[in-house]
């Protein structure tokens, strides 16, 4: 798969977790997004999102990470989502199937901070500190 395709892909993904953050949530919800990278020192991104995820993720054409979880974490203040990114430390490979079965790196998951949230319940996750969330596709690959 070229850059330009993988770009494409991005942009689907981006796009399908946050359908299944609605779905477990049971609510429409904004498609105005920002993006960070799960750990200690990384900055939250709201422009040129795609092409920061295809800068990480994608190394060339034969060779992309397999492993990327990546779901809607967290509402910012401004109602904005958070979606966040974590990618597993497995040598890049061909574009194939993930351990859940889908195509290519990306295993949808939906933030625990998003889900107290939309129960009403406060949330005090911030940046760098432990974060939990549930991988919706994990009963699929059993």
């Amino acid at each position: 798969m070229n850059r330009e395709d993988f770009a494409t892909f991005v942009a689907r993904e981006l796009e399908e977790v946050i359908r299944l953050a609605e779905e477990k949530c049971g609510k429409e919800l904004p498609r105005k997004i920002a993006f960070v990278w799960l750990g200690l020192s990384h900055p939250i991104v709201s422009e040129n999102i795609v092409e920061h995820i295809v800068e990480r993720v994608f190394v060339d054409e034969e060779h992309i990470f397999p492993c990327v979880d990546m779901g809607v974490g967290d509402v910012l203040e401004d109602g904005t989502l958070l979606i966040v990114g974590s990618v597993a430390g497995y040598a890049p490979r061909p574009f194939g199937k993930n351990w859940t079965g889908r195509d290519g790196p990306f295993v949808r998951i939906v933030g625990g901070p998003f889900v107290n949230k939309m129960a009403g319940k406060k949330d005090s996750w911030s940046l760098g500190r432990p974060f939990a969330y549930i991988t919706p596709d994990m009963g699929k690959s059993r």
